[in-house]
C-alpha cells in the first residue's frame, strides 16, 4: 500500500501540498481542477473516447481523515481499477469534508473497489466506508409553520429554487413537513444551499425550518405525505390529495427503491463527516487563536515598565539605647508607702507594715 502523508493543523505546508497534488498530473492523462467546493481529478478529453461511464460505475467514500488528500487517496483507489474521475469535497479552509466520489471505467472495477476498501483501515483505528453512489434528488424540510397554506408552500419552493419536479406535504396537528423532489442531484444540491440561506426569511413569523437531504422513505412513510403540489406558469399551483386507501398512494422512485440501505448508509457517513469537519475547524480556530495570543504577548516591550511593590514605608532609624545610670553605692533604699495615685494592691506593702514592723524598719 502507498504511504499516507499526514498534514497536521500545526505543520501544514500549502506549497508542499500543491506540489504533491500537481505531481499526480505529471506524465499522465489526468487533469486537476477545483470548482464549487470540490477538487476534481479527471481524465483529459483527449485521453477518453466514447460516452462517459454510467452512475453505476461510481462509488461513495466516507469517513476520510480531514488531512488526507488526493496524493494519498488516488494511488490507493487506483489499485481497484482505472479511475475515470475522483472528486474530493473541500471546505473554504482547504481541508476536505470527509467524503469523496470515485468513478471507474467499468462496473466490475467499482465493485472491486467496494470489496477491497470498505472498512479499510487507512490509519490506526480509522476505517474508510465505501458503498455504491446513488443520486439523491430529494430535500427534506421540517418545522414549517403549520398555519402556512399548502399552495403557499408550493409557490414559495418553486420561486426560491430551480428544477423542482414535485412537492409532497405532510401535515399534523402542530407540525408540517415537506419533501421536494428535483430533476437532478445538482439541482437538489443547489436548492439545499439556497433554502438553508433563505428559508428563515422566506417563511417569516419567526420560523426556523430545518433543511437537509431526505433519507430513503419506505412506501409506508411516503403515504403520510398525502398532498402533492406542482406549479406551472400556465396553470399555477395544482394540489392533489391522495386518499389513505388509494392503491397508488406510495409511488416509488427508482433512486429510492434501488438499495435503500446503501443510500441511508451513505447519508449517515456524510453527516458524520460534516460533524467531524465542524469539530476540526473549531479546534483549528482555537489553536490559531491561542498561537496568535501567545505571539502577541511575547512581542510586548517590557523595557519601559517599572515593577512596583506595595509595602509599608521604612521606619525611621532609632537612636541607640542608653543604659540607665547605676545607683550610687550605699544602703538599700527604704521602702516607701505608696500613695493613692500609684497604689497597687499586688505590689504595695501592707498598710499596717510600719505599725507592725516599725522598730525593725527603723
Amino acid at each position: 500500500m502507498p504511504p499516507v502523508k499526514h498534514y497536521s493543523s500545526s505543520e501544514v505546508n500549502q506549497y508542499e501540498l500543491s506540489t504533491r497534488l500537481l505531481s499526480l498530473t505529471e506524465n499522465t492523462s489526468y487533469t486537476l481542477t477545483q470548482i464549487n467546493g470540490q477538487r476534481i481529478y479527471r481524465k483529459a478529453t483527449h485521453a477518453w473516447t466514447g460516452p462517459e461511464p454510467s452512475r453505476s460505475c461510481e462509488v461513495f467514500i466516507g469517513r476520510i481523515p480531514h488531512d488526507c488528500f488526493e496524493d494519498s487517496l488516488v494511488p490507493l483507489f487506483q489499485q481497484a481499477g482505472e479511475l475515470f474521475e475522483f472528486r474530493l469535497m473541500i471546505n473554504f479552509s482547504g481541508w476536505n469534508r470527509g467524503y469523496a466520489f470515485a468513478m471507474y471505467t467499468t462496473e466490475a472495477e467499482a465493485g472491486n473497489a467496494i470489496r477491497l476498501f470498505n472498512n479499510y483501515m487507512i490509519r490506526p483505528s480509522w476505517q474508510l466506508g465505501v458503498c455504491p453512489s446513488i443520486n439523491n434528488c430529494r430535500i427534506f424540510i421540517s418545522r414549517i409553520p403549520p398555519t402556512t397554506p399548502s399552495a403557499e408552500i408550493v409557490r414559495l419552493l418553486y420561486a426560491l429554487t430551480d428544477e423542482v419536479q414535485e412537492v409532497r406535504i405532510r401535515r399534523a396537528v402542530a407540525s408540517c413537513a415537506a419533501i421536494v423532489e428535483y430533476r437532478s442531484h445538482r439541482g437538489a444540491a443547489m436548492a439545499r444551499k439556497a433554502l438553508v440561506a433563505a428559508a428563515a426569511a422566506a417563511w417569516g413569523c419567526g420560523a426556523r425550518p430545518a433543511v437537509d437531504w431526505s433519507l430513503p422513505q419506505s412506501p409506508q412513510l411516503l403515504k403520510q405525505y398525502r398532498e402533492i403540489g406542482r406549479w406551472s406558469p400556465e396553470r399555477g399551483v395544482e394540489l392533489t390529495r391522495v386518499p389513505e386507501d388509494s392503491p397508488g398512494a406510495s409511488p416509488c422512485n427508482a433512486s429510492y427503491t434501488l438499495e435503500p440501505w446503501s443510500q441511508a448508509r451513505r447519508l449517515r457517513m456524510i453527516q458524520e463527516a460534516q460533524r467531524n469537519a465542524a469539530a476540526v475547524e473549531w479546534s483549528n480556530r482555537m489553536s490559531s487563536g491561542l498561537e496568535y495570543l501567545s505571539a502577541s504577548m511575547g512581542s510586548l516591550s517590557v523595557g519601559g515598565l517599572q515593577e512596583r511593590v506595595w509595602a509599608p514605608p521604612p521606619a525611621a532609624p532609632r537612636a541607640p539605647a542608653v543604659p540607665p545610670p547605676c545607683p550610687p553605692p550605699g544602703p538599700p533604699a527604704r521602702p516607701l508607702v505608696p500613695t493613692r495615685d500609684d497604689f497597687n494592691p499586688w505590689t504595695a506593702p501592707h498598710p499596717m507594715y510600719e505599725f507592725i514592723h516599725g522598730k525593725e524598719a527603723r
